[in-house]
């Protein structure tokens, strides 16, 4: 007669042995790219996926052009996609012969490529990979996520159902929000909703006035775009600030910043900020450099700011701030100044009240500092930066997924919550340790993640994290997070 012991041992399922680590990334754009790379390059025993709708990785919504007068708005030094490989793309540049036939690259000193370049670039380095099966890439969009034994079921919008154990939202940027007063213009074939979609450009007349909802990058690429369409018509920028982004100096240079004794003050490092420009053109440097400065230390700055002072710097800083961080490559500064001189653009700061389709045109109500005033266009174009307050909204997967309690806005209408690690905070206000916010829609945790060497360090560090994972037992399953 068997024992107890002997019995209850009969029935326990042996340990199952070890499986591939089953990854799914939700997005394959820069962000979602440069993770998958990184995970690929490892030795681990990995399933690595990326959900991605276009025909390429490492694209994305940025680089995913062909229009050749879209250019990168920093020099090519500073696109350091790979932080093990920092020279990667000049040499792809030099390799590929593309400054050759890009005559314009070349501008104060730098080279300023073609946006298409990076994402060839971007695309050349993943090729192998994909190719290899070590990446698998499914040309779709994500249109649910649910819980499932602890992992996640993730399907695509052309029939793909997988499981994952770990799982990675690296969505791209949002399209521009069309702002409130606006909205009665919606669908209307004169506006042009897409700014990234610049094959809709060719349907305006040569002559034909343009007003821009927006003033930043976004806008002044629309602009080149148009003019290298021989358009010669006047475009309007109209944004609430009126303040447009500004050049590179001509030349790379960097200074630093001092540290204010209240480090956790909005007033104090705007102090500070202002006596290092003072300091820097003393010296003869160019107040670029200063800002230069700051972006190295702009993540621990933010992290640093507690809430309300994040909060004070979205509601009165943040436009000017961005127009000098996020400034022209040269070859569109210099378009701008020359079309501004001549009379071509003009730039309007004001908000939109009202607007209406006519017959002729739309006409917008606008309230200025001198009073109320109206505009009639034959084409608006919205330009108003991605709409990452609403990102839940515009995406059925994260409705389920928030409906869930898996993730949450951030709070400060940036993206989404997560913690130091990247792992997504649930309604519950605890972190998911198998679900990771990669990318922009991060911002609010870490501040500066829009720029490639920011976003490729973060991927970095989340690969780290999935990497030092013990592979998963049968029996190993983590427990689904209950909302």
């Amino acid at each position: 007669m068997l024992s107890m012991t002997e019995a209850s041992a009969r029935h326990v399922p042996p340990r199952q042995p070890a499986r591939s680590r089953r990854i799914v990334i939700i997005g394959g754009g820069f962000t979602g790219a440069a993770l998958a790379r990184r995970l690929a390059l490892s030795e681990a025993d990995l399933q690595i996926t990326v959900f991605e709708p276009r025909a390429r990785l490492g694209a994305g919504l940025a680089y995913d052009t062909r229009d050749p007068a879209l250019r990168l708005n920093v020099a090519a030094a500073r696109m350091k996609a790979f932080p093990e490989d920092t020279l990667a793309f000049e040499r792809f540049l030099q390799r590929t012969g593309r400054l050759a036939t890009d005559g314009p690259a070349e501008a104060g000193g730098a080279i300023y490529a073609r946006r298409s370049d990076f994402g060839d670039f971007m695309h050349d380095a993943l090729a192998p990979l994909i190719a290899s099966g070590r990446i698998v890439h499914h040309r779709e969009a994500v249109t649910g996520v649910h819980r499932q034994n602890g992992g996640y079921r993730i399907l695509g919008d052309k029939g793909t159902a997988l499981s994952a154990d770990l799982l990675v939202i690296a969505t791209s940027h949002p399209l521009p929000c069309c702002p409130q007063a606006a909205m009665a213009l919606a669908g209307d074939p004169r506006v042009i909703a897409n700014p990234f979609e610049t094959d809709h450009l060719n349907r305006i007349g040569r002559e034909d006035p343009v007003l821009v909802l927006g003033a930043g990058l976004t806008a002044v690429d629309l602009l080149a775009s148009l003019r290298a369409r021989g358009h010669t018509g006047v475009v309007t920028l109209l944004s609430r600030s009126g303040a447009l982004p500004q050049p590179h100096a001509d030349r790379q240079l960097t200074t630093t910043i001092a540290a204010p004794a209240q480090a956790a003050s909005l007033r104090g490092w705007l102090k500070a900020v202002r006596s290092a420009v003072e300091r820097a053109e003393a010296e003869g440097l160019p107040w670029q450099s200063v800002f230069d400065a700051l972006r190295q230390q702009s993540q621990a700055i933010w992290q640093g700011l507690p809430l309300s002072e994040r909060k004070r710097f979205l509601r009165h800083l943040r436009r000017r701030f961005e127009a000098r961080r996020y400034r022209m490559p040269p070859q569109i500064a210099a378009l701008l100044d020359s079309d501004m001189a001549a009379g071509r653009v003009r730039s309007i700061a004001a908000r939109v009240t009202a607007a209406e389709a006519t017959r002729d045109g739309l006409l917008l109500t606008l309230r200025q500092a001198g009073g109320t005033a109206r505009i009639e266009t034959p084409w608006l174009a919205i330009a108003t930066g991605p709409d990452h307050c609403g990102i839940i909204a515009q995406h059925a997967y994260l409705r389920q997924m928030a409906d869930q309690g898996l993730i949450r806005a951030d709070g400060l209408g940036l993206g989404l919550a997560c913690n130091g690690a990247s792992r997504a905070i649930g309604a519950d206000g605890a972190p998911v340790e198998t679900l990771f916010i990669a990318g922009p829609l991060a911002r609010a945790t870490f501040g500066e993640l829009s720029g490639v060497p920011e976003i490729a360090a973060q991927m970095d560090a989340i690969a780290r994290t999935l990497l030092a994972e013990q592979p998963l037992h049968s029996a190993d399953r983590a427990q689904p997070v209950l909302s």
